[in-house]
């Protein structure tokens, strides 16, 4: 496991001391406390039971459950079918994730079938919550309820008849702006949970380490909102002057909820924009870490060109200034 990202919660036997659709409604305290401090925490938390529906929903009137499970699967399917579900629509890696149930069969038995998974008991859970000491930023906190805003934004796209027309009703902002030292932890998360839109060339430490050095570095960061919820700083990218009029990219992390939407285009032209970084030429080094091909092909479509022989990608400012971008995103400039 990189990073405790989601928790999938087994409900019989696990949040429940016993079955609900055998009437028992007590609260395991162990389960109740742990869910507490994940919410605290802003770790998504999903529910995989094999349950009626209705019954399930009762539980969830009776225990204010409605904005705690980001994701729920409750249907007499196989646990594990329920599991890829989970996975796949919150796009979340299973090596981010556990499975927590008190059954160390199930536990076993999903290990063996979706593979990259943790299976916890709650005191598993527990140790590593006491032995996890986090920084929780704004964004970290909002986790959960920025996927609930997604979750809105998906229904209401599959609504319309016009998917622009949709857009652009969103009013979606982008902000891009100076990095503060108050950015700091949340820049530190941007680079440490995103892998797939993550150039990948710096142990996180030491990309962490450069972004406060003097001298010809320029640091800036992207937010995003919109009609549904504010996201948060989204972006960020780390530049350094070469002395030859060349920006290079040290560091680049976009949050993987832009490109559901396809803003991950407009969000890196305008890091890129920003009043302060004015280079002729961009150029960055691009090493793949098993999950980031999706930014090499958001960095193609931006019109970044492989240099022959290296693993270095290139970018005119004449490119970056002739890019097209979407109609339906409002990009603005700003300080810290």
């Amino acid at each position: 496991m990189r990073i405790l990202k989601l928790v999938i919660w087994d409900l019989d036997e696990t949040i429940i001391a016993g079955a609900l659709e055998e009437g028992d409604e007590g609260i395991n305290p162990a389960a109740a406390d742990a869910m507490s401090q994940l919410r605290q925490r802003g770790v998504l938390q999903a529910l995989a039971t094999q349950n009626q529906p209705q019954v399930f929903q009762a539980a969830v009137d009776k225990f204010g459950w409605e904005d705690l499970f980001v994701q729920t699967e409750v249907d007499l399917a196989p646990k594990a079918k329920k599991l890829r579900r989970i996975l796949d629509r919150l796009g979340v890696d299973p090596l981010d994730a556990t499975l927590v149930d008190e059954d160390p069969f199930e536990r076993d038995s999903i290990t063996a079938q979706v593979l990259g998974i943790s299976a916890w008991s709650i005191a598993d859970l527990q140790a590593y919550i006491e032995n996890k000491t986090v920084t929780v930023t704004e964004e970290g906190r909002r986790r959960p309820a920025m996927y609930i805003e997604q979750q809105a934004r998906a229904r209401d796209e599959e609504a319309t008849d016009n998917y622009l027309d949709f857009l652009r009703s969103c009013d979606i902002r982008i902000k891009i702006r100076s990095y503060g030292q108050e950015d700091a932890e949340r820049v530190r998360e941007l680079l440490t949970r995103t892998h797939r839109m993550n150039l990948g060339v710096l142990p996180v430490a030491e990309a962490i380490a450069r972004l406060n050095q003097p001298g010809e570095h320029h640091v800036v960061v992207a937010e995003m909102r919109d009609n549904y919820g504010d996201m948060g700083r989204c972006g960020v990218i780390h530049l350094r002057a070469d002395g030859s009029n060349e920006g290079i990219i040290e560091s680049l992390a976009i949050s993987c909820r832009t490109r559901a939407r396809g803003l991950s285009l407009a969000m890196l032209a305008g890091l890129l924009r920003h009043p302060r970084v004015e280079f002729k030429r961009f150029r960055c080094r691009y090493i793949f870490n098993g999950f980031n091909r999706p930014l090499r092909l958001l960095l193609m479509v931006a019109g970044f060109k492989p240099q022959a022989g290296t693993d270095e990608l290139m970018l005119s400012n004449g490119q970056l200034t002739n890019m097209e971008l979407p109609d339906w995103v409002h990009l603005s400039y700003g300080s810290v």
